[in-house]
């Protein structure tokens, strides 16, 4: 672990272990000016797990003792959802969360442990899911500044997993804590098929925002995006609102692959969900796909693997709350790598100043510019060269963090030197 000040000069570093002997540690999270880790010890006679909190301050000791946050036997775990930390947005609490079968897998639930800054736990849950894991698989989870928890899935109606109207569907489930009950909804279109979602908590408004993608003839393109809003409270909601993509606006993404006679864009994932204040919200989404090549290598006589990957435009929409969209922009790059995992490709968001920003290289080579894009409330867009190509930069932009209202700190590399940048908004 490394801590950095101000001046983004490194002040130390050293080797994070468990605070208790055996334990292992599974998530970090920064809250203000601590960080809260998560670990856990496991005896494996009885198979039991404890997870334990503690905090690390900026000298890097430990702050009091380990907090035990829940303890049970297992086992095994839910490799595609270990126990981690969930923070609300205000970062007054977090929740530990994990899934739980019964031997069968016919009957699923979601453990739920939400503790206040102070580790001092406010409830624990169980969500029964009455479906079996085939039927219903977990998308995200999201805890709101009440302490509500809610998980969004994908509601499988046959065992064969088909996205296709009729055969599946968003389904949202959460725990009201003030009421005590587990709440269900639906979340689906008649005769579309649902391709992408997120999920965030309007804490201003006190509703939870299901935002996505949909397409009227497949299961991996889109043709206009969807939203649908419900009380914390209860869930109680609206119908599910749509609006189909502009042909202007499809016009942008010269060199994207297109279906459905260019009617359609393919490949485009939701990475963000930005609110309003007014209940709408803007949707943030990278064009992304990567393709394998096998082969039998002759002169290794040995069997050769190539991974390669391709991040493209980025696509920015303002959605009212009526559904309809207000404005759409495309920030414009093209990123292609062979066997990184696409280290250099990618791009960093931050809000400021009532701004949606992007930062990231043009492409994915030591040879790129970096850029630095921003769209304001208006759907006003701009793009400055904040490195050009001259000066062989190359920003990590996926590890890049907001650290407050103006200032995101980048790792780069300049001519093969690590360096930490701190980009503000001015």
């Amino acid at each position: 672990m490394q801590y950095f000040g101000n001046d983004l000069n490194l002040r130390w570093e050293e080797e994070l272990l468990s605070p208790l002997e055996g334990g292992k540690i599974t998530d970090i999270q920064v809250m203000g000016d601590k960080a809260m880790v998560l670990f856990y010890t496991r005896d494996k006679t009885t198979k039991q797990f404890n997870f334990y909190s503690q905090f690390l301050n900026t000298s890097g000791k430990w702050l009091g003792q380990p907090v035990l946050l829940d303890a049970f036997s297992t086992e095994e775990f839910d490799e595609e959802n270990k126990p981690g930390i969930l923070l609300c947005h205000d970062q007054s609490k977090f929740a530990l969360s994990y899934r739980k079968f019964q031997k069968d897998r016919e009957i699923q639930s979601f453990m739920v442990v939400v503790a206040d800054q102070n580790l001092s736990v406010l409830y624990k849950k169980e969500i029964i899911v009455p479906m079996t894991i085939r039927h219903f698989v977990p998308v995200a989870s999201v805890l709101s500044d009440s302490g509500n928890f809610f998980v969004l899935g994908i509601k499988y109606t046959t065992d064969k997993k088909v996205k296709a109207p009729g055969e599946s569907y968003y389904q949202l489930i959460g725990y009201n804590k003030n009421e005590d009950r587990t709440i269900d909804k639906e979340v689906k279109i008649q005769d579309k098929f649902l391709t992408d979602v997120a999920i965030s908590s309007d804490n201003y408004n006190h509703k939870i925002v299901v935002a996505g993608f949909y397409s009227d003839k497949t299961t991996y393109s889109t043709a206009g995006i969807f939203t649908c809003y419900f009380t914390e409270d209860s869930l109680s909601d609206q119908q599910v609102l749509s609006s189909p993509f502009a042909a202007s606006f499809l016009q942008k993404f010269v060199g994207d692959k297109k279906e459905n006679k260019n009617k359609e864009l393919v490949n485009y994932s939701i990475d963000r969900l930005v609110l309003r204040r007014d209940g709408g919200v803007a949707v943030i989404a990278e064009s992304y796909y990567e393709t394998s090549r096998t082969y039998w290598d002759y002169y290794t006589q040995t069997v050769t693997s190539h991974y390669y990957y391709h991040f493209g435009n980025i696509m920015i929409l303002s959605v009212n709350p009526d559904g309809k969209i207000l404005w759409s922009n495309v920030f414009s790059k093209d990123q292609n790598s062979t066997d990184d995992a696409g280290y250099y490709s990618s791009y960093a968001s931050a809000i400021s100043g009532g701004k949606i920003i992007a930062l990231y290289n043009k492409y994915a080579d030591e040879e790129s510019s970096v850029l630095y894009s921003t769209v304001d409330g208006l759907g006003n867009q701009k793009t400055d060269v904040l490195f050009n190509e001259v000066e062989k930069v190359s920003v990590i932009a996926r590890s890049a963090r907001q650290i407050d209202e103006e200032t995101l700190i980048v790792p780069a590399f300049k001519e093969n030197k690590f360096y930490m940048v701190s980009i503000t908004n001015q």
